[in-house]
């Protein structure tokens, strides 16, 4: 077991397998294109947590504010949409590391660009989801059916 934690943090320490780091850059004749990968990937992980902690951080003071308890109460297609609105600073933030964080629009291109919105939209989907799984707003998100 001591092996396999070893192996997973020698793993993602030293950077990630080279089958999946190739999805995300257009370029891979760079001889930097790994390092450049492992940082994009890195980058969007961490745009996904902070979309979502931002997000769950909204929606809690939305509902503290609340003027009744039956308006904390939010309807599915009201939760739904607010994981939606998550979107677009993501895209945002995804837009300005790729043009001026990373600076390597040239490795990463539209192809890698395109990918990293995918996978950024899709992590902050299945974060948002798990939240509110194990939150108390699991009612919002998994209404009772009778």
């Amino acid at each position: 077991m001591t092996w396999l934690v070893y192996r997973l943090a020698e793993r993602l320490w030293f950077g990630l397998p080279e089958e999946i780091i190739q999805y995300f850059v257009s370029d891979t004749n760079d001889s930097e294109w790994q390092v450049i990968g492992d940082k994009w990937f890195f980058y969007l992980v961490a745009v996904g947590l902070l979309c979502t902690l931002g997000m769950l951080g909204v929606k809690f003071l939305r509902k503290q504010s609340a003027p009744n308890p039956q308006a904390q109460n939010w309807s599915l297609g009201e939760t739904m949409g607010f994981i939606c609105v998550g979107f677009v600073p993501l895209v945002l933030l995804c837009l300005i590391g790729w043009k001026f964080i990373l600076r390597h629009t040239d490795v990463i291109g539209g192809y890698g660009l395109l990918v990293g919105m995918v996978f950024g939209m899709l992590f902050y989907t299945v974060l948002m989801l798990l939240a509110h799984a194990v939150s108390p707003w699991r009612r919002d998100l998994y209404p009772k059916r009778w």
